[in-house]
């Protein structure tokens, strides 16, 4: 029998990363399209302002409730407020209490008020779960269960069959070395067209290249280097001998995940004059990235990952 889960969540006009419905969407088919897909039966609640606010009034703290026909699991900050007396499991893609103003203003509460529900919503779950180092060094603290931290699995980009796709920009650097790069490469290659990264629309269309500017730290999916990786989409990345160096004395082991492997998982270069002579060839002759594209594929495993994932959260 299929192990019942109701996401809930709620977009609330925040400014946000990404949207709860867009997270909720993506777990609810990969659930359906995962290695254990028979396991799993997902379903959705989303919530309105007026919802949240008048579940808040309806059901105080202070007490356990139990959800008797599925289990809730609640996506972010609006959702743990509308449910926060249910033993329920959360997941949580970013810091809860870091909206917790805004929400306040926007429910016409006391961000007080806010905070402690959500902190009660802490208290009450069941099992927490997140998906980003900002929430789990928000929460960690207090609470005194240590949160389950996952990295969210790969959604992987499409790739482009033909050579007239644009190129997908990701900007880890400065405004004004994404401006300064994104001129320069209108100008010397004009018949090519630069896109650069929006989480909202990353996924719509297939892609020619990725071009990472700096160390690929975001968390957002499409920005980062395996969602590439998964969708066989070739990679670039423009990243300096000093960043390097600095992130290696930081964190060594992170620099596989954040760095292509030059000439195995992408191409690397150092300055903007290495990127822009070796991008005069590969846009002639793309054969270099379509092979470090397809070895970059071998090493992720998107489905194993999002197998496990959706273990730790409906299971």
């Amino acid at each position: 029998m299929a192990a019942e889960c109701t996401i809930v969540y709620a977009d609330l006009g925040l400014s946000a990363p990404q949207l709860p419905s867009v997270v909720a969407q993506t777990i609810a088919q990969h659930a359906r399209d995962s290695l254990a897909a028979s396991q799993f039966q997902v379903l959705s609640r989303p919530l309105s302002a007026t919802d949240v606010r008048d579940a808040i009034l309806a059901m105080p703290s202070g007490h356990d409730r139990l959800s008797l026909d599925s289990d809730l699991l609640l996506l972010d900050a609006g959702a743990m407020l509308a449910y926060a007396p249910y033993r329920a499991r959360v997941l949580l893609t970013g810091d809860p209490f870091a909206s917790a103003e805004a929400l306040a203003q926007l429910l016409e509460l006391d961000a007080n008020t806010v905070r402690i529900r959500l902190h009660d919503a802490l208290l009450s779950a069941e099992k927490i779960v997140t998906i980003a180092g900002s929430a789990f060094n928000a929460i960690a603290p207090l609470i005194s269960r240590k949160p389950e931290d996952r990295t969210f699995p790969p959604i992987a980009l499409h790739a482009a069959a033909t050579e007239q796709s644009a190129i997908l920009i990701v900007n880890n650097d400065d405004e004004s070395v994404l401006q300064d790069l994104l001129s320069m490469l209108n100008q010397a290659f004009a018949s090519q067209e630069f896109q650069v990264f929006d989480p909202a629309t990353a996924f719509d269309r297939p892609w020619r290249a990725v071009l990472h500017l700096g160390i690929a730290r975001s968390s957002l999916s499409g920005a980062r280097l395996n969602d590439a990786w998964a969708g066989t989409v070739p990679v670039i990345q423009l990243v300096s001998n000093v960043s390097l160096i600095a992130q290696h004395r930081r964190n060594p082991g992170s620099l596989l995940e954040l760095v292509v492997e030059h000439g195995r998982t992408g191409l690397l270069f150092s300055s903007i004059e290495e990127l822009m002579n070796a991008l005069n060839d590969l846009l002639i002759d793309p054969l270099p990235l379509r092979s470090v594209a397809r070895g970059a594929r071998r090493r992720v495993d998107p489905a194993a990952q999002w197998n496990s994932l959706l273990r730790a959260l409906l299971q």
